[in-house]
């Protein structure tokens, strides 16, 4: 089970990542600035709909908010994995296409 504390970390991180405010990402999801710094400190427990709306403001899928960081010997991986997630999530159209295909050159490097 991932305790509200957990989930606040794991927002934090993201909308740092996004190079987002509290207040953006609020605004960004119907919410108050105070709202997002309490869903991150862990005060309160955001509910489906706030899961829905972060998942959506932050760009990544709602079960990365739900993994529990301090319980996974993959705790980096997962960290960069999201991290990478974020940086894929907000790029346009044509810069997406030219990082996938960076990936892929590097993924059949890695394979020879």
């Amino acid at each position: 089970m991932v305790s509200a504390k957990e989930i606040g970390s794991v927002v934090k991180e993201l909308r740092r990542v996004n190079r987002m405010t509290q207040a953006q990402l609020g605004d960004a999801i119907g919410r108050s600035a105070d709202a997002i710094s309490q869903i991150e400190r862990g005060v309160n427990v955001p509910t489906l709909e706030t899961l829905m709306a972060l998942s959506s403001g932050l760009s990544v899928p709602v079960d990365v908010l739900l993994t529990s960081k301090d319980n996974s010997v993959l705790h980096e991986r997962r960290k960069g994995l999201r991290r990478a997630n974020a940086i894929l999530h907000s790029l346009s159209d044509k810069d997406l296409g030219l990082a996938i295909r960076l990936l892929e050159v590097l993924v059949e490097r890695t394979e020879r």
